[in-house]
């Protein structure tokens, strides 16, 4: 067998979306700095101490005191300011990414010259960086473009729901956060997610179609056939866990399947991922799937490999 030297470059419809949305982002951000008032902010702080000042000439670098009761004026300027320097590493990045694809030949409706970009001006998270490296005082007047992972993960988890109801039956499995789960390997998962600092839901409830056929008897010409009338039924589905990979910003189920030894358990876990399948829910693009036995019990090391795959890689 022959093994492949390079894998498949699977960069190029990403790079191509980016491109769209960055150019879209440039004109959104030109027109909003004409908005924003004139000049810039300059912060001062002593301890805990922080005052905004509004510089509009260099005639007065220190500029004029910005009141608390005009703290909107500073965080129009932060704003501004901030859109200004993200301007530039956005225009960078528009042209770094016309030269990859040019490069590899799949930039060919675009006529326009491309501009040969340093190895230094080709990073693609520049624009988080500007954001990443101003101090807090200042973050906290602005609205950034991306958002960083801590921002994203407390945004996504701050929802809230209901989840599948508890029989009294059911015994009682807790996981380190606290929350309740149906079995151990659910504990595992959750404790594993939680130390990878993966943000995931437990049971959140999922609406999915499901297709119904119901077959009758018709006389036509003669003969006897079979017509399938297809009707669509709404199903809520409460899906083990849904996590997030914060890199990609991709939403991932995942199903555990702890008794397939069961026939009839195997047998409703099939006809569960049938309807998964059905409704665009797919084992490595957006479905993470475990099972056990008592013989095969879930390992951790699975469990980490799981995470590693799909919760923490770029792809």
């Amino acid at each position: 067998m022959n093994y492949e030297k390079l894998s498949p470059n699977l960069t190029l419809e990403m790079l191509e979306k980016r491109l769209i949305e960055l150019k879209l982002l440039l004109e959104k951000a030109k027109r909003s700095v004409k908005t924003k008032p004139q000049g810039h902010l300059r912060i001062s702080q002593k301890g805990n101490s922080i005052e905004y000042y509004h510089i509009t000439s260099s005639d007065e670098p220190l500029g004029k005191y910005i009141p608390l009761s005009q703290e909107n004026l500073a965080r129009q300027l932060a704003q501004k300011d901030y859109e200004k320097k993200a301007l530039k590493l956005i225009e960078e990045e528009i042209k770094a990414i016309q030269h990859y694809l040019k490069l590899v030949g799949q930039n060919k409706n675009d006529n326009r010259k491309s501009t040969v970009i340093s190895s230094n001006h080709t990073s693609l998270s520049k624009l988080a960086e500007l954001y990443a490296k101003m101090k807090p005082a200042r973050q906290s007047l602005i609205i950034p473009f991306t958002l960083t992972d801590a921002q994203y993960a407390e945004q996504w988890q701050s929802v809230t729901w209901t989840g599948h109801s508890f029989s009294e039956e059911t015994p009682v499995y807790t996981t380190a956060r606290g929350e309740r789960v149906r079995s151990k390997s659910e504990v595992l998962i959750a404790d594993a997610l939680s130390r990878h600092n993966i943000p995931y839901r437990y049971e959140y409830p999922l609406q999915v179609h499901k297709k119904r056929f119901d077959t009758c008897n018709h006389n036509y010409t003669g003969q006897n056939q079979n017509i399938s009338n297809k009707s669509i039924q709404n199903i809520t589905l409460y899906p083990d866990f849904l996590c997030l990979n914060l890199q990609t910003r991709t939403e991932f189920y995942w199903e555990h399947f702890g008794l397939i030894d069961k026939p009839d358990y195997a047998t409703n876990a099939a006809g569960k991922l049938r309807l998964y399948a059905e409704n665009g829910i797919l084992p490595g693009r957006n479905l993470i799937i475990t099972m056990e036995s008592q013989e095969e019990p879930l390992s951790s090391q699975t469990i980490d490999q799981m995470i590693k795959a799909c919760l923490k890689s770029s792809l």
